[in-house]
């Protein structure tokens, strides 16, 4: 009986050895299963701030273990458009698997194609059609879908209410700024108004964003001007914008001849320091520099106006914005096509829109009733689109604004005439030329 009890405790014991081993065994298969899987990483290069901070950290959180999305900021401090452009181009040029997907301005799409992964696989029909078609237009290359919208973002003229406001008219100039001021009264203003503060700052250094004042001006006379004349610049209407800017600073010194050297961010940083009136900008300049403020009890002074136009023509204002391109060089295209979809629905559009400011392009966010209740201010943005101005779509528009902002820098600059820099810029074109800066 005794020997009989021994071998059922040798038995038992031997089963629950052997369950403790197999469950040893299938916790340590589990670990390493676990182990040996490879988080993915996705290297997302773009000018990352507050909305794209917690919308990577949401993103890693839901797909931890997974999929981890590692920024790669080009902040505005420290990046001109130019010179993000230029540092892509060089990675991408190279074959480089070090950036997955990418922010591009929307001029640069044609550019950046013969890079970039082909989406019209990744996105269906339906799919497409939540798109805003100002925001989709520029995502286009060869009638093939190469980017996807990010944000939107339209020309707008700031000024400072707390210095307006101490003008004699005061009420009277702030309604015509509201109602679309011409550049025939804005002029005016500028000689009328006794201030050694800085008139009207823009910026105006050999660089895209000068050519973005350019384009406020010529569009707003003839918004299909480069569909009729291409980039020939020996026309009246070409004239009459470059030589505008140029005016500006030469003729009626409303404007600061520094400004030749400044792109957008040292233009905002001169303006809020010396008190400046008006500012051309974005309408997001509110929201781009919350995180590194040059004066905060000025910059809440700030009011938003559209762009003067000129008289007989039309107003208008210049879209800008961002495009994700997703590298063909990238190992990891079913990952970053994940990311690149979260970062364009509709909650993480809101979120864009209302951390920082960027016009969402999901037409939902416009149209539903829930959002419009929320949003009022969407209705207004949606009514923009009607007249916003589309700078022209072409795959060499980057080295052609190459060339008109170096011609038409120097004439801001005084160097040569408008007439002489806009036939040179033309000549260049045409030719097929490369300036040497």
């Amino acid at each position: 009986m005794i020997r009989v009890k021994q071998q059922w405790g040798i038995i038992i014991l031997a089963l629950v050895s052997i369950v403790y081993l197999i469950v040893y065994l299938i916790v340590f298969l589990i670990n390493n299963y676990e182990k040996s899987e490879e988080v993915i990483e996705i290297h997302f290069a773009e000018r990352i701030h507050s909305p794209h901070i917690t919308l990577i950290d949401r993103f890693n959180k839901l797909h931890k273990g997974k999929i981890k999305v590692v920024p790669i900021n080009f902040p505005n401090i420290d990046f001109s458009t130019n010179e993000r452009k230029e540092l892509l181009a060089r990675f991408l040029r190279g074959g480089s698997d070090n950036i997955d997907l990418f922010a591009v301005d929307v001029i640069w799409v044609k550019r950046f194609a013969k890079w970039c992964e082909p989406l019209d696989e990744y996105f269906t029909t339906e799919e497409k059609a939540t798109f805003i078609d100002p925001a989709l237009r520029s995502c286009y290359s060869d009638g093939n879908l190469v980017a996807v919208p990010l944000d939107m973002v339209y020309s707008i003229m700031y000024y400072r209410e707390d210095l307006i406001n101490q003008l004699p008219d005061s009420d009277e100039v702030i309604k015509k700024l509201k109602n679309n001021i011409t550049w025939e009264e804005f002029v005016e203003l500028g000689k009328n108004i006794k201030s050694d503060n800085p008139f009207y700052i823009f910026p105006g250094a050999d660089y895209e964003g000068m050519i973005c004042s350019f384009m406020d001006l010529i569009l707003s006379i003839d918004r299909n001007y480069f569909e009729k004349y291409g980039f020939d610049f020996n026309r009246p209407e070409a004239e009459k914008s470059l030589r505008l800017l140029v005016d500006l600073v030469n003729k009626h010194e409303l404007t600061p001849s520094k400004v030749a050297d400044f792109t957008e961010v040292p233009s905002y940083k001169h303006f809020i320091e010396q008190n400046g009136l008006f500012l051309r900008g974005w309408h997001t300049y509110d929201k781009d520099f919350e995180e590194s403020p040059y004066d905060p009890l000025k910059e809440s002074q700030l009011k938003r106006v559209p762009i003067p136009y000129f008289k007989d023509h039309n107003p208008g204002a210049v879209f800008g914005g961002w495009d994700l391109m997703v590298s063909k060089f990238s190992k990891n295209k079913e990952a970053v096509i994940k990311f690149l979809k979260f970062l364009v629905s509709c909650e993480s559009q809101e979120l864009f829109y209302e951390y920082g400011g960027y016009f969402p392009i999901r037409k939902e966010l416009y149209e539903d009733s829930v959002y419009a209740k929320k949003y009022p201010e969407l209705i207004k943005g949606r009514e923009m689109f009607n007249h916003g101005l589309n700078r022209p779509s072409h795959e060499n528009y980057t080295r052609y604004s190459e060339i008109m902002s170096h011609y038409f820098h120097q004439a801001i600059n005084n160097k040569i005439e408008v007439k002489e820099a806009l036939k040179l810029a033309t000549t260049a074109i045409k030719n097929n030329q490369i300036v040497i800066k």
